[in-house]
């Protein structure tokens, strides 16, 4: 399980101090600090520096010693204890599985799924279980998007937590509640994705009919030397690379070179990969193309090329 390094301190009401508890009150009305339940305060400062994700994993904090025995943290709050990226915005309620729970209910701050407990792992989080990391990943498919599902699951895959074929071979199957967004993460995971960009444009590619895509192929040119690209569609002819901005501003991927300077390398090393006779196209995609399907469409439309034809 993936062990988070910020855990900020969480100020809690303590029983039987109502003086404490009132400047709590004090603080929270005066715009202080964040109230993340009720009876639990989180300093603004802190707050307002935490991400998406960190926001989430706090208000898990908050709740976790309110909730019984029976219940385990799951669902997208599993998966970012787990420590996947969660593409789209974290949910504004904690996501637990209660074993004595017989229906699905939404509560303050809580949704508590009902049981039976899936597999766990062997740590807690805050003292409360979690959802092992095969039960997460078939929550995920369930409850989120093609999309989020697969950029969760891929990392896990990529980082080695699990392992493609048991991935796959635990993914829901017709008729189950599932089944078709399952088809579709199943078909975009690939542990050669290198990042959550190229995670994004492999399921993309796959919403948009198309399955043969080869990641991080390399091409062997005339002088010797050789290009590794982000996906190779053979079928058409075209090279995909996702572009972000790491790539151009990220010290570890640039050598500490100069932007200008690594862009003026990115441009040879295109023309070098255009040159190639098996090459139609290079098409360049950004995450602005990525969360509108019709955008990533009109650009391939833009370059002469129709997916999934």
């Amino acid at each position: 399980m993936h062990v988070t390094n910020d855990r900020p301190p969480l100020l809690r009401a303590a029983a039987g101090d109502p003086a404490a508890t009132r400047a709590l009150q004090r603080g929270h009305r005066a715009g202080r600090l964040v109230r993340l339940r009720p009876g639990v305060f989180l300093d603004r400062s802190v707050w307002e520096s935490l991400d998406p994700a960190a926001r989430h994993l706090a208000l898990a904090r908050a709740v976790a010693p309110a909730l019984p025995l029976t219940t385990a943290f799951s669902h997208q709050t599993a998966a970012l204890v787990h420590g996947w990226p969660l593409i789209a915005p974290p949910p504004e309620r904690v996501h637990v599985i209660d074993d004595h729970a017989m229906t699905t209910a939404h509560r303050s701050g809580i949704v508590r799924h009902a049981g039976p407990l899936p597999g766990l792992t062997p740590h807690s989080f805050d003292g409360v279980r979690v959802a092992d990391v095969l039960a997460t990943a078939v929550a995920i498919v369930r409850c989120t998007t093609p999309s989020v599902a697969a950029v969760a699951l891929d990392h896990a895959v990529r980082s080695a937590t699990l392992t493609l074929p048991e991935l796959l071979g635990a993914l829901p199957r017709p008729p189950e509640h599932g089944s078709r967004r399952a088809r579709t993460v199943g078909a975009a995971l690939d542990p050669r994705h290198e990042s959550v960009g190229e995670s994004f444009t492999a399921v993309r590619l796959v919403e948009l009919g198309d399955v043969d895509v080869e990641p991080q192929h390399e091409f062997r040119h005339p002088d010797g030397g050789m290009s590794r690209v982000d996906f190779w569609l053979p079928r058409l002819g075209v090279v995909i690379e996702f572009d972000g901005r790491q790539k151009y501003r990220d010290p570890s991927m640039t050598g500490g070179a100069d932007p200008a300077d690594v862009l003026w390398r990115e441009k040879l090393r295109e023309d070098r990969i255009r040159a190639l006779p098996e090459v139609r196209a290079v098409v360049r995609v950004t995450w602005w193309h990525l969360v509108d399907p019709d955008r990533l469409r009109a650009l391939f439309r833009s370059h002469g090329i129709v997916l999934g034809s």
